[in-house]
């Protein structure tokens, strides 16, 4: 019976710091065209950066998707606009955008200034929801829930170790 208590506590103590350590959490999402008009000289941004700029702290911190809200199916690509799009073939009209990697940016001096620039936030070419990026927190700081898990699995082997000595002091 030790054992079982022991193993139950060291299971649940052990899942817990292993799903915190592993979560994605999914902080919002936007769309491409929501950033500043093309027309203005705009900063090229990747979908990292833009998550930065949008939801606060670096962009190292995020992970971003084309897919949907879930963690689960996150594939670390984000939709751009590419300034000309349709020169460049990616389109057989308007709209249209582009998936690349997450961290991906093609620009000049930062800018979404020339042909072939590409930014994540900016209204140009990719208009429309269909071209919507979703954001996550890569390594986020555990949940109370995961606390209240590892507290759980300390609190069986502090009852298991309570009731052997409780058994030891009635045997006598």
């Amino acid at each position: 019976m030790k054992l079982k208590a022991f193993l139950a506590g060291l299971a649940i103590g052990l899942s817990a710091i292993a799903t915190s350590a592993n979560a994605q959490i999914f902080v919002g999402s936007w769309s491409v065209d929501q950033g500043p008009f093309w027309d203005s000289v705009s900063v090229a941004y990747t979908g990292q950066e833009a998550a930065a700029l949008l939801f606060g702290g670096s962009a190292s911190s995020y992970v971003i998707s084309t897919i949907d809200s879930n963690p689960i199916n996150v594939n670390h690509m984000s939709w751009v606009s590419v300034w000309f799009a349709g020169s460049f073939g990616d389109c057989a009209g308007f709209p249209c955008g582009r998936q690349v990697g997450e961290s991906f940016a093609t620009s000049t001096g930062g800018l979404y200034l020339n042909p072939g620039d590409t930014s994540a936030y900016v209204y140009d070419w990719a208009v429309g929801p269909e071209f919507t990026n979703y954001a996550f927190l890569a390594n986020p700081v555990p949940e109370p829930e995961t606390y209240a898990m590892l507290l759980a699995g300390l609190g069986l082997l502090g009852f298991a170790a309570r009731r052997r000595k409780l058994k030891e002091a009635a045997a006598a």
